[in-house]
């Protein structure tokens, strides 16, 4: 392997020091949004069974 100076040693680590940070923060991101977009999804079903039910039991109750 041919020995290159040291500043192109120095450039190449940074670059890939980079482009590593870049990628493990986009995962960082995209995983935590996906994780909060579920998150809210369940308790929005959740507010939506709860207000259904009183609407349920309100048919099956005769009216007098």
């Amino acid at each position: 392997m041919a020995k290159y100076a040291w500043y192109t040693r120095v450039a190449d680590t940074v670059h890939r020091l980079t482009v590593l940070t870049l990628v493990g923060g986009c995962f960082y991101i995209v995983g935590g949004l996906s994780w909060t977009i579920y998150q809210n999804g369940k308790k929005f079903e959740q507010q939506q069974q709860l207000a259904a039910k009183p609407a349920e039991e309100d048919q099956q109750q005769p009216q007098q």
